[in-house]
């Protein structure tokens, strides 16, 4: 029999299957326009967390498919899918999975490749954008479904030792299955997995009053699949658990959430947490299945969850089929009837919220969640089930876990090998000893050592089989013209004589230039055999970004070695310059395009302090001298003389406090005055002032942030003295987008500024790395091991996404 299907799909086309007909009817309502969906979610038409997300992504995408912007310009036809998703946001406010899915679609949307498209091509590419961002959703979700049902099952298994001769029997609320879902479901998709592989002797389902969802949903799905079932009452949980927990074999409590924060705290259908308190007093694993999208890490505890109150009808009403007098049911006719006097007050709360002490396990798709000796979730660590994960099949590529080397659920992507708990991966050394190598280079800004790292790097690499190629920066300003600075460019698998027939479709690069003190390597390990995932590592550049350099050559050297990629579609660069003006980048960039007239990059992967989270960009940049002019004069008589520095300073407070632009994604423009001169002496007006400023561009984009900030500031700078101030700003840009599409990454957006906008060209750029910035400039830089190998893996998964777009 063919698994239910709450939502069916095509281009241009969405029909959901209407559930308050359920299960007497099934009726499909065509979804066409926003207003469709929201009114379908709202309604509870549709529900369940997965569910509500995909109708709302969905809907949006066929009516952008059937003609609905008529918007032209990108910037308008953004302005307009970004207020239809912010109209669904708010058909339901406490499932996190439709909040998370609207914040992917935007950065898809915001990510859209339309540099040089005139505007009819351009407002074709955010669509099209859009809609497939919107149709991997759905693709994701039946994934992720499939990926919690192995290892939920899996786990039960092994905390009751379940066999086929000694089956489990499982209680479950609310309806968390195909019809909450894309397909097979969450807690039910566990209880699905366990039937199918002969390990369930029973599920018992609740009504979920006062909306029924088990009576009428759940109940219906386990019907329909054949599984051994029975209904009970809300109120009849701790009976059940009293009289048959022995007897039949009752292990466990599964079911959905609608969001789990920080913490563990989750939120579901109301009645979940009386089930949690009864589960614990009658020694019953209260489990949580809930896809990654439903945990909210911005979320401390249950108590920052908003709680929807449905209306009182709910609660005094009820709807249903007619039951014939012979008791067959007419499923033609239905029938609203009181349940209770209609003029008693009603407190009728859609969710509750269940303390993370009372849950037992939390099952994502990436693994299942324990808690720790703190006695809290910690969804940024690896899982702790020592359980294999599912087997690859053609249907799913899920990733394999092995004891606690699982796949993080909130960082990147993990080594994953046949390994020991705790082994290290093949290359640890390897990437170690390059990491250590590179840090004792002191490729400080000043000092004349810039050129010392790329001169190791070659013989590095053309070590391992690659052809290298010094490109010479001039030096920079102020510094000994005979102080070298070296860019290093290098093709792998190559030699000289067939550079020019590579055409490399990804670029991999970093800078190789830190900032001053040098600070020498350390390590937290007393020895090489107590070196572990999280060991630390210290000095200079071990986060900013030698961290990045060892990591991307590992990351190359590795896919090389399996034979994923051809060599001849990357090469790797590395430049000096980053932490000054970005010179290096801007030198390689321009000799590439006089070079290579004609050949672009498909993809440029830069090397950054990221935290391992995919950046989706940075804010621009605006630098330079802000002078004032005055009279001189003796201060005891001010109304002689203009005080520049007097100027200077109403005009900059004015500036701080001013709004200079924002945006949704970057946030606010921000101001710092990092260097002040003027005046000759206490006791004389001065004449000139100056002050020396970086504002971080949040307004507009790449090309347009620089003139509006600078229009708000000329503004300030008119009403403070029409007269007095001029400025000088030698380099600015606006806002930098990145690519952030890859699955399995958090994303993140940082406020540094980087090498992305200094090399041209139609490319997609990727901004990721380990360690974070907060530390890589101080004296304090440090990062992990373990930082260091997630790298290594996500870089991986980066490089082949591009080579696959």
């Amino acid at each position: 029999m063919a698994t239910l299907e709450a939502i069916k799909y095509s281009r241009g086309k969405l029909l959901v299957l209407d559930q308050l007909r359920l299960p007497h009817e099934n009726h499909y309502d065509e979804v066409s326009t926003s207003e469709e969906a929201f009114d379908c979610i709202r309604a509870m038409r549709v529900r369940g967390a997965p569910a509500i997300a995909i109708v709302a992504a969905l809907a949006h995408a066929v009516e952008l498919h059937n003609g609905s912007c008529s918007a032209e310009s990108p910037e308008e036809v953004v302005a307009y899918i970004n207020s239809r998703l912010d109209y669904l946001r708010e058909s339901r406010p406490t499932a996190v999975d439709l909040f998370n899915a609207i914040n992917l679609l935007k950065a898809a949307v915001k990510a859209a490749r339309t540099e040089g498209l005139a505007h009819p091509e351009a407002k074709a590419a955010i669509l099209a954008a859009y809609i497939e961002a919107a149709e991997a959703i759905l693709a994701k979700d039946l994934h992720n479904n499939t990926s919690i049902g192995a290892f939920g099952a899996a786990w039960l298994q092994q905390q009751y030792n379940a066999s086929t001769d000694r089956k489990l029997s499982v209680l479950t609320h609310c309806n968390t299955g195909s019809l909450a879902t894309s397909g097979h479901g969450t807690a039910l998709g566990i209880i699905r997995t366990l039937y199918s592989q002969g390990l369930l002797q029973h599920a018992y389902c609740t009504e979920t009053r006062p909306y029924n969802q088990g009576s009428r949903l759940t109940s219906f799905e386990l019907v329909y699949e054949g599984i051994p079932s029975t209904l009970i009452t809300d109120s009849m949980a701790a009976a059940l658990f009293a009289l048959h927990r022995e007897s039949m074999n009752i292990g466990a409590v599964i079911v959905g959430a609608d969001r789990v924060v920080r913490n563990g705290d989750t939120a579901n259908k109301i009645g979940t947490y009386a089930l949690a308190v009864l589960a614990r007093h009658h020694g019953v694993k209260f489990v949580v299945a809930a896809p990654t999208t439903s945990i909210d890490l911005e979320t401390e505890t249950g108590a920052g969850i908003k709680i929807e109150e449905r209306k009182r009808e709910e609660l005094t009403q009820i709807s249903g089929a007619v039951v014939n007098s012979d008791g067959s049911i007419d499923a033609n006719k239905t029938a609203r009837v009181a349940i209770a006097d209609q003029r008693i007050a009603v407190w009728n709360p859609a969710f509750d919220v269940t303390p993370h002490s009372l849950i037992d396990a939390i099952v994502t798709e990436n693994g299942v969640v324990v808690k720790g000796p703190d006695g809290r979730f910690n969804f940024r660590t690896e899982p702790s089930s020592s359980l294999p994960g599912p087997p690859e099949n053609e249907s799913y590529k899920l990733r394999l876990i092995h004891g606690n080397r699982q796949r993080p659920i909130f960082e990147t992507t993990a080594a994953t090998s046949n390994s020991e708990p705790h082994s290290a991966p093949a290359y640890r050394d390897s990437l170690l000893s390059l990491h250590k190598r590179l840090i004792d280079i002191p490729s400080v800004t000043d000092g004349g050592h810039e050129d010392k790292a790329a001169h190791f790097l070659v013989d590095y690499l053309e070590g391992r089989g690659y052809a290298t190629q010094l490109q010479q920066v001039p030096p920079r300003e102020g510094s000994p013209p005979d102080q070298k600075r070296w860019n290093l460019l290098a093709w792998p698998g190559a030699d000289n004589t067939q550079l020019s027939s590579r055409k490399p479709r990804v670029l991999i690069t970093s800078h190789i230039d830190v900032v001053p003190p040098w600070i020498p390597y350390s390590i937290s390990a007393s020895d090489e055999a107590n070196i572990g995932p999280d060991t630390v590592i210290s000095g200079r550049g071990s986060v900013d970004a030698k961290a990045s350099v060892a990591a991307q050559i590992t990351a190359v050297e590795e896919i090389l070695a399996v034979g994923d990629v051809p060599p001849e579609d990357l090469m790797l660069l590395y430049v000096v310059g980053e932490e000054t003006v970005g010179d290096g980048m801007k030198n390689f960039s321009a000799w590439w395009r006089d070079e290579h007239p004609g050949m672009e990059f498909d993809a440029a992967i830069f090397g950054e302090p990221t935290g391992n989270k995919l950046a989706c960009g940075h804010k621009g940049i605006m630098g330079g001298w802000l002078y004032a002019k005055g009279k001189a004069g003796h201060s005891g008589y001010p109304e002689l003389g203009k005080s520049a520095t007097e100027l200077l300073v109403r005009a900059l407070a004015k500036i701080v406090d001013a709004d200079l632009g924002s945006n949704e994604l970057y946030g606010k423009t921000t101001v710092n005055i990092g260097r002040l001169t003027g005046g000759v002496a206490g006791n004389v007006i001065a004449k000139d002032a100056g002050a020396l400023v970086t504002i971080r561009v949040a307004a507009g984009n790449f090309t347009s942030g620089p003139g509006i900030v600078q229009e708000r500031i000329n503004t300030i700078l008119q009403e403070t003295d029409e007269e007095a101030f001029s400025v000088n700003w030698p380099y600015s840009y606006g806002p930098v987008d990145c690519n952030c599409d890859v699955e399995g990454f958090e994303t993140v957006v940082v406020n540094y500024g980087t090498d992305v906008p200094n090399l041209q060209g139609n490319h997609t750029s990727y901004l990721y790395g380990p360690g974070t910035i907060l530390v890589a400039h101080g004296d304090k830089e440090a990062l992990r091991v373990r930082d260091l190998e997630e790298a290594v893996e996500g870089l991986k998964k980066i490089i082949k996404h591009a080579l696959s777009h």
